[in-house]
């Protein structure tokens, strides 16, 4: 991964406009996306459970001319259709196979929690180990053209001398240029000490649980309990016990998912996103 400038923008962020990027080449990986990793698209001849094809020049125009097919398994001379991917569970492709997206990226996940670790977006489940950020500031987690989120690292009462997640802030094409933060705020504890705005209007500030939609339909939110590891295995890392529903927040927008896990004045993130297209860097990586 690509990461932080030395001095941290400021919180929430502001960006200039930016103009749509031109079409990525096809993303390839050397990864078998098969299962629940993905779901199946019928090729033609086929019913969904792969045709021969002879190349990958021809796997990739066999997608092309089936509808709802995003992406390719390619190995073994056979070819597997396929939409909704989600790299964080997919297999190594064992030199064997290989996914391509064709027409529309995948989706990934990155995940930050405890100190904060952070286990990036081509490395979900931490089998590469993790990157950990100890200091305080605002960081990029993820930028790109069309979508910008940036991590309040914090000092807390349990961790005095080593960061941790303590807010989120999203902006970008990609949700049309409005802007939604989280973070917490004191001197409560817990979930009544967290402030989420929408476009700076406090929003999910009406008990518990609550919930807000935008007056465009763009974002749905959520204060309630729900199960961290309903959204990553090690959601729970540090401040979420072993079992059970906890507060936690839940911002969904096109495209875009981001879960937090409420400590008592620390968070865990859970950022789920279909690959915005062009060079991504930040502490999530490049998701290459």
């Amino acid at each position: 991964p690509t990461f932080p400038p030395t001095q941290p923008p400021t919180f929430p962020p502001t960006f200039p406009p930016t103009t749509t990027p031109a079409p990525t080449p096809p993303l390839q990986c050397q990864l078998n996306c098969y299962g629940e990793s993905s779901v199946p698209v019928p090729l033609p001849g086929g019913d969904g459970n792969g045709v021969p094809a002879g190349s990958l020049e021809t796997c990739r125009a066999l997608c092309r001319e089936s509808p709802g097919c995003e992406a390719i398994v390619y190995g073994k001379s056979m070819c597997y259709g396929k939409k909704d991917v989600r790299t964080s569970l997919c297999q190594p492709g064992a030199g064997d196979y290989i996914t391509e997206m064709v027409t529309e990226m995948p989706w990934g996940t990155c995940t930050l929690m405890g100190e904060p670790h952070v286990l990036t977006f081509d490395n979900p489940n931490g089998l590469m180990g993790d990157i950990t950020q100890s200091d305080v500031g605002d960081y990029w987690l993820v930028r790109s053209a069309e979508l910008q989120i940036q991590g309040r690292f914090g000092f807390s009462e349990r961790f005095p001398t080593r960061s941790s997640v303590t807010g989120v802030a999203v902006t970008g094409t990609a949700i049309q240029g409005h802007v939604l933060t989280a973070e917490y705020v004191g001197p409560a504890k817990g979930y009544a000490g967290f402030h989420a705005t929408w476009n700076g209007q406090a929003i999910l500030n009406m008990g518990f649980p609550a919930t807000y939609d935008s007056p465009d339909g763009l974002l749905h939110a959520r204060l309630d309990n729900m199960n961290p590891q309903d959204f990553h295995i090690q959601a729970r890392h540090t401040i979420g016990g072993v079992s059970g529903d906890l507060p936690s927040y839940l911002f969904e927008m096109p495209n875009i998912r981001i879960y937090m896990l409420l400590g008592d004045d620390t968070a865990n993130l859970v950022i789920t996103i279909r690959r915005p297209h062009g060079s991504i860097d930040g502490y999530c990586g490049n998701f290459n």
